[in-house]
Order: structure tokens, then C-alpha cells, then sequence
């Protein structure tokens, strides 16, 4: 798997929130940050490369008010298990299609985040949208529900890849959805572009990154398409039949994406993610420094220090079994016996740490790997660790300079095998 391709499921600042004073630290104890993530699980169509929980549904037939009513049930069980006082930093709703819920009924979770938790003063507050579901009321609608951040889902600019991606908006409809958000009152506005897709030259890929820029968008992610298991993607490749670009096509594609970028004024602040004037995502970056984060609705990840220790959590992927209002949401554990919760693992802090340094390399900053070891109280430098760090450090993989080690942006296209080394 290429390094720039999609991570995680798929963090803000004292003055304007993802700017450049939101990357500080990995902290804990009372002042620790804390990300929400709330999965919406349904969409109009499922995507054949997503390897996410979206399930293909009727608009008509959502049930918005009974699922808005288990996800509040969940947050007062899954508060209980926060320990001390977090700092609400972020609340990321994602799917699925969660332009497809009610606004009405994301304002009312909204109210209830922000009752239970302290918060930053300009607290992150994302919504996945796809262009089918998005237009300026959608966008007004939105913004007085609290979302001051959205990510528009537009994927292409070429008809043909769209359709192939299995898109069913066309180039002009991505476009008048960011240009929408950009004409409401949501504060911050992100696009997403897949590339490295069959038939695509370096030259388009650069072109469509370029024209979205300059909408005006202060963040982009850029991923490269991958095959995912599961998928209806990842079967046809299996058989031979899914058209492929070649390797070394989607590398050029991304060196020349991140140089156009940069001659458009964004920092390319992680592997697949560009911001211009520090409007970083805060929410994706706690998850890339390891931070803790309440997982609400079906089909969501969560990973938090409990009474019980460090634990990673995934609610069950079932919509049905999720709304059965018969069974009552309460501590992990005993929602795990019930299948309410689909996994349940401890984490402990080696395997911590290692999930620090895989995540949190893809950053332009780096990871204070020493900083990261004195809190999970282990050894940073076991001598295998060592003498593999030593050896990338020889040939210009990678950047240590006291306690922190960084991959070179012009190493990125090896990130993956340099982060695999120091596991």
C-alpha cells in the first residue's frame, strides 16, 4: 500500500480552530484533549472502494430521530468511562453520508456533546458530505446546527473516473457543493480528491488538485485509490479484472500534486493532507498522535483510558442491533457481552507507543518519540528499534534531532517501509 493512502476511519487552536497552535503535544491527565467521533452509517449507494461501514438505504426510510436518540444514550454511558476532566477538542461526524441526516437532529447531539464536556474555545465541529446531499440550504442548515467545518466529498473532476469510482454527482456538482460551503456561514471547508485511478495522468491528477485549490479551500486531502479486502474493488482485483494504474504513475502523481500544492500556498502537513494558512484538521490529528476518543453510533472505533486501562473499542456494524432500544447502552465491558460492542482489546503501552510512531510519522512534524515513551513509561529505544533507526538515519530515511524523528518529505514515497522498520 502506497503511504499517502487513506488513514483511519475514515484535531483546535486558542484563537481560530485547526490553525497551526492545534499541532502542539501529545498530553494527558486532566488537560488531555479529547476527539468525538460519530459514525452515521447509511448511504444512498456504497461506493465499490470503500472499505467503510455504509450501508446502501432509501433517504426516505433513515430513521434520524430514533438513531439521534441511542447515539445519546451511548454518549451518557461512554462519558462515565472518561476518567478526570478531558478537553473536548474536536467532534468529527463521519460515515456513510451523514449529509444525509437531519440537521435538526445533528444540532441536538451537538447540544448534548458540548453539555458534557469542557471545550476549547473554537472547538472543531466536522461533517462528511457528499455533493448529492449538499447544497447552500444543506450548507446553512448546518451551520446553525454548530458545524463550522465540513469536508466535501468530491473525489474527481472527470466524469469517466467518477463513474468509475462509482460517484453519482458529476464534476460540475462537486465544485457548486464547495463553492456552497464556501458561501455559508461554516467557517472552515476541506475537498477530497482520490487519484492514482486507472486512465489518470500525473498531469490530471495535478490539474484537478489545482482547480479545487482555488476554490478558495483551506484544506485538502488528496488520497491515492486503494484495494481494500471486502470490497467490490478488491474482489474484481482479486480476479484480474480491475484496471490499475501503474506504481510508479501514482508516485509521479504525488510529487507533482504536492509541488503544485505548495506553489498554491499549502503545507503539506501529512502524507495525503495540504492546509493553507495552518488550517490543519484537528480532529485527524489527535488520532495520528494517539489520542483518546470517544467511537458513538453503529460501526464506530473508539480508544480510551478507562478504569480498566487503555482499551480500543468498535460498536457493532449492525444498524438493527444498534437502535434495539430493548437492550440498555453501559460500561464497554458489559455492552461487549450484550453485542453491543463488536471488539474489545486492551492496549497495552508497547503496543501504544508502536501505534504512535506508525500514525504519527505520516506527519510533516514528526513524533516525540521520547516524550511518547516517558508517558507510556517504556523503553523508546529497545536495540533492534535502535539499530534500525540508525541504519534509515545513514541513508537520509529519517530525521532525528533530540527526541524526535521525523521522515524526510522527500523520503514520504518510502514511509511506509521506514515506519515498518522501527516497529
Amino acid at each position: 500500500m502506497f503511504p499517502f493512502a487513506k488513514a483511519g476511519a475514515t484535531s483546535p487552536a486558542s484563537v481560530i480552530p485547526g490553525r497551526a497552535d492545534a499541532v502542539s503535544a501529545h498530553t494527558t491527565g486532566a488537560s488531555a484533549p479529547l476527539g468525538i467521533y460519530v459514525h452515521f452509517p447509511w448511504c444512498v449507494r456504497k461506493c465499490p472502494y470503500c472499505d467503510f461501514l455504509s450501508l446502501a438505504i432509501d433517504p426516505a426510510h433513515i430513521p434520524h430521530d430514533a438513531y439521534l436518540e441511542r447515539v445519546l444514550v451511548e454518549l451518557d454511558a461512554r462519558s462515565d468511562e472518561v476518567i478526570g476532566e478531558r478537553r473536548l477538542r474536536s467532534v468529527f461526524i463521519g460515515g456513510g453520508t451523514p449529509s444525509l441526516w437531519d440537521p435538526a437532529a445533528i444540532g441536538r447531539l451537538l447540544e448534548a456533546i458540548v453539555r458534557r464536556f469542557p471545550s476549547d474555545p473554537e472547538l472543531e465541529i466536522t461533517a462528511e458530505c457528499n455533493p448529492s446531499s449538499f447544497d447552500a440550504a444543506r450548507a446553512q442548515a448546518l451551520a446553525k446546527a454548530g458545524v463550522n467545518r465540513v469536508s466535501i466529498g468530491v473525489q474527481s473532476l472527470d466524469s469517466e473516473r467518477l463513474g468509475f469510482l462509482g460517484r453519482w454527482h458529476s464534476p460540475d456538482e462537486g465544485l457548486a457543493a464547495v463553492r456552497a460551503a464556501l458561501d455559508s456561514e461554516i467557517a472552515r471547508v476541506s475537498a477530497d480528491l482520490i487519484y492514482g485511478v486507472h486512465g489518470q495522468t500525473p498531469a490530471a491528477a495535478v490539474a484537478e488538485a489545482v482547480r479545487v485549490a482555488r476554490t478558495g479551500v483551506t484544506h485538502l486531502s488528496a488520497y491515492t485509490l486503494t484495494i481494500e479486502k471486502g470490497t467490490q474493488f478488491g474482489a474484481r482485483a482479486q480476479k484480474g479484472t480491475l484496471p490499475l494504474l501503474p506504481d510508479d504513475t501514482v508516485a509521479e502523481s504525488f510529487l507533482e500534486v504536492h509541488a503544485a500544492l505548495a506553489d498554491e500556498g499549502f503545507e503539506h502537513y501529512e502524507i495525503s493532507n495540504f492546509a493553507r494558512g495552518g488550517h490543519y484538521a484537528a480532529h485527524n490529528i489527535g488520532y495520528w498522535q494517539g489520542d483518546e476518543y470517544l467511537g458513538l453510533g453503529a460501526g464506530a472505533w473508539g480508544t480510551l483510558v478507562t478504569a480498566q486501562g487503555r482499551v480500543r473499542y468498535r460498536n457493532t456494524p449492525s444498524p438493527e442491533r444498534y437502535l434495539d432500544t430493548s437492550v440498555a447502552f453501559g460500561p464497554l465491558a458489559t455492552d461487549h457481552e450484550r453485542g453491543l460492542v463488536q471488539q474489545l482489546e486492551p492496549i497495552d503501552a508497547e503496543t501504544a507507543l508502536r501505534e504512535r510512531l506508525l500514525l504519527g510519522l505520516r506527519l510533516g512534524r514528526g513524533v516525540d518519540i521520547g516524550a511518547m515513551a516517558a508517558e507510556l513509561g517504556v523503553d523508546a529505544w529497545p536495540r533492534e528499534r535502535r539499530r534500525a533507526a540508525d541504519r534509515l538515519i545513514a541513508r537520509g530515511r529519517l530525521l532525528e534531532v533530540g527526541t524526535t524523528l521525523t521522515i524526510p518529505p522527500s523520503q514520504w514515497l518510502l514511509a511506509d517501509d521506514t515506519i515498518a522498520s522501527l516497529l
